[in-house]
């Protein structure tokens, strides 16, 4: 019978922290458990609608190193109950082994300093009944949570303020049944070596100027302890966070990052690291890589707010960045050129996955006199990777020396096997863990320009 309870012993732990176990001859994967824990269950559905239906999860094992209360509710961390020196095993034991196996590379494996408070951005959920972190494979479903063990303590203290407030005013949440309130999410972020704060809310672009928004500009003014406070404005049925029209309420649009000396405005709508230290050793590397290229041009693709431009650009005359984001690039560009005013410098807009972007892309590189074996690449692509039409330019630009930074090795271990192994070699990689307690890690690697054959 299709509704048949089944049993499942776990046997093992995959590298995404998930337990695995064999049910009538095939794999399942279930979060949370580990080996010798039993779990019944029973099948939904059929095909592509198939979906297993969690009865009772008994616990065999040791899962003593469980920090958070909301561990198995919240769909954040996923590894708690291994042991940390367990999870950076096994996250990195299939990459390890395949760059060794494929490339005789060995790979420079760089563990977490700190396995909580480590975090410096949350976005939080705001709904009728519940304010927190969605479930774990149910973006419908909203975790009521008063605290969370990954982020910093500011933010722990400055959520509770706010949270409390949220459920004494029912007026203030979006129904997103009834299409009543305004308030979306509600968006934390900390500067880790700064300890500059924000506290960013989405609303619903309709109540811009209502008694609700203005009621809940006035109680941030006498409560938030944020140095800077935003309101971010976007549709009614767009369930993104912190993206959109902007207001600043208190202090800035942005907030201040410092890394190795040098400080980094962060706009509210930006993506930067979320464990800047855990990051150091990536740029670490990067620095070694660049001092030994000796090129004379900096190209930073998908460079955001100009973070790497302004960390390296002082080994180079000439510098340039890409990034769909109009706001990020114009901070990059003004920081850019305040930092290094004698440098030939070139921030542009564009969306690098259409082919018509990239051709401008390319007509701006030929325009600026650059030459691609003078260049040093630094490629920082979202998670789901550069993609083809940028791998395609880059397989035939001539450039000699590429950091490619990834918070997807996996991708970027297929990128390199479907496209850029074929005329680069990777030199080095370096692998870390700035997500502890999730399947998540952040890695760079070097490429170097393959010799055409014959040439010796």
């Amino acid at each position: 019978m299709e509704n048949t309870p089944l049993l499942a012993t776990i046997e093992s732990i995959a590298p995404d922290l998930t337990g695995q176990a064999d049910v009538r001859g095939k794999n399942y994967s279930f979060r949370y458990a580990k080996p010798n824990d039993e779990i019944s269950f029973r099948f939904h559905g059929r095909g592509k609608r198939k979906w297993i239906e969690l009865i009772e999860h008994k616990i065999n094992s040791d899962h003593s190193s469980v920090r958070c209360k909301y561990f198995t509710k919240c769909g954040g961390c996923s590894g708690q109950h291994i042991p940390y020196s367990e999870q950076f095993a096994l996250q990195t034991s299939e990459l390890k082994n395949l760059y060794l196996e494929h490339w005789d590379l060995e790979a420079n494996l760089v563990p977490a300093k700190e396995i909580y408070r480590y975090r410096n951005r949350m976005d939080f959920s705001v709904f009728p009944h519940a304010c927190g972190l969605r479930e774990a494979g149910n973006f419908r479903k909203v975790i009521d949570i008063d605290s969370c063990e990954i982020q910093s303590e500011w933010a722990d203290n400055e959520w509770k303020i706010i949270r409390e407030y949220i459920q004494k005013t029912p007026e203030l949440p979006l129904d997103r049944r009834s299409l009543s309130g305004c308030l979306k999410y509600v968006t934390l972020r900390y500067g880790i070596n700064s300890s500059e704060t924000m506290s960013i809310f989405t609303l619903d672009q309709d109540f811009r100027n209502s008694t609700i928004e203005k009621n809940l500009e006035s109680w941030l003014i006498d409560n938030s302890t944020a140095d800077h406070i935003i309101f971010c404005y976007n549709l009614r049925k767009s369930e993104v966070s912190a993206t959109g029209s902007y207001r600043v309420i208190k202090g800035e649009s942005f907030y201040r990052e410092k890394l190795r000396n040098k400080t980094f405005q962060v706009p509210f709508d930006s993506f930067f690291q979320p464990n800047p230290v855990q990051f150091e050793p990536i740029i670490d590397a990067i620095d070694h890589w660049i001092i030994e290229s000796k090129a004379s041009n900096l190209l930073d693709l998908f460079c955001g707010g100009g973070f790497f431009s302004l960390l390296f650009g002082e080994h180079f005359s000439k510098i340039g960045g890409w990034e769909v984001n109009d706001h990020s690039v114009q901070i990059a560009r003004e920081l850019v050129s305040n930092k290094f005013p004698m440098n030939q410098i070139h921030f542009d807009t564009m969306d690098l996955f259409q082919k018509k972007s990239l051709a401008k892309f390319q007509q701006s590189f030929v325009d600026l006199g650059w030459k691609a074996e003078d260049s040093f690449l630094i490629l920082d692509p979202p998670r789901n990777g550069a993609g083809s039409t940028v791998l395609d330019w880059i397989a035939d630009s001539g450039i000699q020396k590429i950091a490619y930074v990834s918070c997807n090795p996996i991708r970027q271990w297929e990128e390199l096997m479907t496209s850029l192994g074929k005329n680069y070699s990777p030199k080095s990689i370096l692998i870390t863990d700035p997500y502890p307690h999730t399947p998540h890690l952040e890695s760079v690697l070097l490429l170097e320009k393959k010799a055409p054959i014959g040439r010796f």
